[in-house]
């Protein structure tokens, strides 16, 4: 008897939630564990906030390293609000059509059988067809939008996803007034960055670039903001690049000069030829191993990858000891070198301190290290040392501290200089809260925040790292904590389920 087939298993927004909730910016514990454990309960008041009964709550801003010197603006949306926008989106992910054709087309950032595509993925594809392009074409133009998604006006999303035709007409309305409402009112930068479905918004709110018709170029192709035109006349290309440009204008949006190309190569993996054989191959394991592991939580299954030999060892030694190592460099070896950390472990406070926007990529790389204790210093060092550690930075060295540092020797200390840095912030400091543990001084923390009457970022961490609190007296101090709002009710009631 032939075997029953089965359908793969439905891919549902908490699972979209979760599954992409490690690959963001600031993925606080507390959120994740309400979504876990209270998914429909977020919804169902999200939904209610949407149809009039309530309002979203203006959401807190925060910033994360671009660089050494620039920060990105975004914001870090409390726990209804960010399911809320994955139950959204998942909800009409069936509207985020596939490109129009091959030539005039765009990557990335839709549903695909069911599941969300894998930018790593899509971005390879998109500089594969860009190298392809460049071989058939004799010009080309490249430019990205400036500062995109803090331009994006409010009311030009809005008529985008009404051009979408949502399946529930009601999802036009509550779409408007989430937007509006997360950002007290602003109408411009209304749109968080780092989550897979604000990404679908902005992936699919500039095809009108390959879209239009008045645009001739022949090819044109296109990873979110990141645009090149491809064609035989430059004259003509010029012309399509200033009625781009016009278009972009209309909705109040302008291209970064700075980044502008034309002629040379495009900027593929391709293209390095000034780059050692060496160092080509290591850009090769760091792109299989992004690609292939499009989550940080899959990096142990290297199957296929096969570990570096010793030429590849000693060249990136030799990186190390030449001194003024380069950003690419830093992330590239913070990247292909988790299996030979040890090689690595005296220069860990030359990457902590000196690549602030690698703070994720160091979280991982220290999460190989074998002497815990030492990774524990060069956290605390670091924090001692530098009045300006960035947020970005202290959330991260707070992630650190969660998933490896609590048994260390320096661990209280770790926790009262993260809490009391210049630089802490209620996200920072909400990272430490909601760590669900008994030790240094973290269950008196969160009683202070809990007995407040707050309904804060705060006192929500609080109440979610008294999760594994005996049931009685967890239970006792959130019956407190409830009555300080209605957000603070349906915490309550999610974590007092178990």
């Amino acid at each position: 008897m032939a075997a029953r087939r089965t359908s793969p298993p439905n891919y549902t927004a908490r699972d979209f939630y979760l599954e992409d909730l490690p690959r963001t910016l600031f993925p606080l514990t507390t959120n994740k564990v309400l979504v876990e454990q209270g998914a429909d309960e977020l919804v169902q008041y999200a939904e209610g906030l949407a149809a009039g009964s309530g309002s979203f709550l203006p959401q807190r801003r925060v910033y994360a390293n671009k660089d050494e010197l620039h920060l990105r603006r975004t914001v870090k949306l409390d726990a209804v609000a960010e399911f809320y926008l994955y139950h959204l989106i998942h909800k009409n992910r069936g509207r985020f059509r596939k490109p129009f054709g091959a030539g005039r087309t765009h990557f990335g950032y839709r549903f695909e059988d069911g599941r969300p595509l894998s930018p790593s993925r899509s971005y390879s594809d998109f500089k594969r067809a860009v190298w392809k392009a460049n071989i058939f074409s004799e010009e080309f133009i490249y430019f990205d939008v400036s500062a995109y998604f803090n331009s994006v006006y409010h009311h030009d999303l809005h008529a985008w996803f009404a051009a979408l035709k949502p399946a529930d007409p009601a999802d036009l309305a509550a779409f408007g007034k989430f937007l509006r409402e997360i950002n007290a009112g602003r109408s411009l930068d209304c749109l968080p960055q780092g989550l897979y479905p604000t990404k679908m918004i902005g992936n699919d709110y500039l095809r009108f670039v390959e879209a239009a018709a008045t645009v001739r170029a022949p090819t044109i192709l296109r990873f979110m903001d990141d645009v090149y035109l491809f064609g035989d006349d430059m004259g003509a290309l010029r012309g399509d690049f200033a009625e781009v440009q016009r278009l972009l204008g209309l909705k109040g949006l302008t291209v970064n000069g700075s980044k502008t190309r034309t002629g040379g190569m495009p900027l593929t993996d391709q293209a390095e030829d000034q780059l050692s054989e060496l160092k080509k191959r290591l850009l090769r394991r760091r792109r299989h191993l992004i690609v292939s592991h499009y989550s940080d939580e899959d990096m142990d299954d290297d199957e296929g990858n096969p570990p570096l030999d010793a030429d590849e060892v000693e060249y990136v030694v030799s990186l190390l000891a030449a001194g003024d190592l380069t950003e690419d460099d830093a992330e590239l070896i913070m990247v292909v070198m988790r299996d030979h950390v040890g090689r690595l472990q005296e220069h860990l406070g030359q990457f902590a301190e000196g690549f602030p926007h690698l703070a994720k990529n160091f979280y991982g790389l220290c999460s190989e290290v074998p002497d815990k204790e030492a990774v524990a210093k060069v956290v605390l060092g670091v924090i001692a040392r530098d009045p300006h550690v960035s947020e970005y930075q202290l959330f991260w060295f707070g992630m650190m501290l969660e998933a490896y540092l609590l048994d260390t020797e320096a661990a209280a200390e770790i926790i009262v200089s993260l809490s009391r840095h210049p630089n802490a912030t209620d996200i920072t400091r909400a990272k430490i809260l909601e760590i669900a543990d008994h030790r240094h001084g973290l269950p008196e923390m969160r009683e202070t925040y809990l007995r407040e009457g707050r309904s804060d970022w705060l006192a929500w961490a609080s109440a979610v790292g008294s999760r594994e609190l005996n049931k009685q007296a967890r239970n006792y101090l959130l019956d407190y904590f409830k009555n300080g709002s209605e957000m603070n009710r349906l915490i309550a009631g999610i974590i007092q389920k178990d």
